[in-house]
């Protein structure tokens, strides 16, 4: 029979996890990223007509951004946004292809079938070496993101345990839904933009230029970045925080324009079209807006999805202020972020699965960063990031991107809308017992003051 561990308590042991077991699931996740990429390659192509580079079996980085790349490696670095897919435009933010150019210089220099790739215009099964060795070299990314995730931890609760911090590293770095970003629909951009995020609150109280400089690079990586951020700044501008406020907007300028202004300046007519005027035009998928659309709401809906989102996130940034008197750089901060973060698979035009990956990152740090500090009971459980993530991988298997309107894609809209709704109003009622908590606690320490005050002042006149 078994011996029992010397009766040492189970939280004893758990406050004796060490920096050897991070390591230990650093290592082990890489191998899986590392598996995945060289594994998922074989489902894609074969392509039998251009469509299929873009579609289930194809990938956004064969139909966009190694496109986009070559141009950078054929001496055309402000033509990125000239590439064009089946009439869609490469909307997509500089930084990913940017770094994407050198891996694919040096792919390109030895990796076999890399040449009849390019003279297919990347549309060849013959690219799957170039699109495994690329999605290796942004592994660290995740890693960086976990890392991230547990500097975040850190500053919500700086007492919190090496245990739970494990835990939360070891779900993000394992997430299904990271690796099916990653190694599924191949978007390597996002676990990028969500380190630079991460890594970008964690500074705003501190450092609020370098968080600005670090939330300018998440913009530059991905542009779902501005609608969380869009919270941010509505809380520091009802708050009246100006220093804080101008010292993170002031680099977010600078590097937006450094990075974007280039692009504008040397082909202003495909950067304009790639990213504002198109957007406008793009159909209405299988989302919340294919039932709206009908009708004389028909031309006027495919336009109001990112001004919706903005409004939204204003909104949760207002309640955060005016509700539940937060900073965004308090730990209940997080919440509002991810709330502003849910509208985003809640509701864009056409929904892909990995958008569920940034509001359940968000909801993570949220929901690990103040366990603690709840009462016994089910919210010292981290529930809704279980739950949002089992929901957003089953609805992820039914997603489809067709378009026209069907009652069966209708239908996937209104679920995927109302499951999103569902999460977001738990963060909402988590977040009004979060208030409710902390309200007791101070008018209990208040009381006690009080108490204090009025019992000295009674010695005072005895004496």
């Amino acid at each position: 029979m078994m011996r029992r561990e010397q009766g040492i308590p189970f939280t004893t042991r758990w406050s004796q996890v060490g920096r050897q077991h991070f390591v230990v699931v650093t290592i082990v996740a890489a191998l899986v990223g590392v598996v995945g990429a060289v594994l998922s390659t074989l489902s894609v192509g074969p392509f039998q007509s251009l469509a299929d580079v873009g579609g289930r079996n194809g990938s956004d980085q064969l139909a966009f951004f190694f496109p986009a790349a070559q141009y950078i490696l054929n001496g055309h670095p402000f033509q990125i946004y000239a590439v064009r897919f089946l009439g869609y435009p490469n909307y997509n933010p500089p930084l990913s292809t940017i770094l994407i150019a050198p891996l694919l210089a040096i792919g390109q220099a030895f990796l076999p079938g890399s040449q009849a790739c390019v003279a297919a215009g990347y549309a060849s099964v013959a690219c799957r070496p170039l699109l495994g060795f690329v999605a290796i070299a942004f592994i660290p990314f995740v890693i960086m993101l976990g890392i991230a995730l547990v500097a975040a931890l850190r500053a919500s609760d700086p007492d919190i345990g090496q245990g739970q911090l494990l835990v939360a590293y070891a779900l993000v770095l394992f997430s299904p839904l990271v690796w099916q970003d990653f190694t599924t629909w191949w978007h390597f951009e996002q676990p990028m933009m969500l380190f630079f995020f991460v890594a970008g609150m964690t500074q705003l109280r501190q450092r609020p230029w370098l968080a600005g400089v670090l939330l300018g690079l998440a913009l530059l990586s991905r542009t779902t970045a501005a609608v969380p951020l869009i919270a941010v700044l509505v809380m520091l501008l009802l708050r009246r925080d100006w220093p804080r406020l101008m010292k993170l907007v002031a680099p977010i300028a600078i590097v937006v324009a450094i990075g974007f202004g280039p692009f504008f300046l040397f082909d202003p007519h495909d950067t304009i079209f790639s990213l504002l005027t198109w957007r406008g035009s793009e159909a209405v998928g299988n989302s919340i807006w294919s039932v709206l659309s009908i009708g004389p709401l028909r031309p006027i809906v495919p336009h109001l999805d990112i001004f919706a989102a903005a409004l939204l996130a204003a909104l949760a940034g207002w309640a955060g202020v005016s509700r539940w008197q937060l900073d965004p750089t308090d730990a209940d901060g997080w919440g509002i972020i991810a709330l502003a973060a849910l509208t985003i698979p809640m509701l864009s035009k056409t929904i892909w699965p990995y958008y569920a990956l940034e509001p359940w990152m968000l909801l993570t740090i949220w929901e690990f960063g103040t366990l603690r500090q709840m009462p016994n009971g089910i919210w010292r459980w981290p529930i809704l990031s279980l739950i949002a993530l089992g929901l957003s991988l089953t609805l992820g298997q039914y997603i489809t991107v067709e378009t026209g309107g069907g009652l069966l894609q209708r239908l996937v809209g209104i679920i995927q809308f109302i499951a999103m709704g569902l999460v977001g109003g738990a963060i909402i009622v988590r977040l009004e017992h979060r208030w409710q908590t902390r309200s007791k606690e101070k008018n209990g320490l208040s009381l006690a003051q009080d108490r204090s005050r009025t019992s000295s002042a009674e010695s005072f006149h005895g004496a």
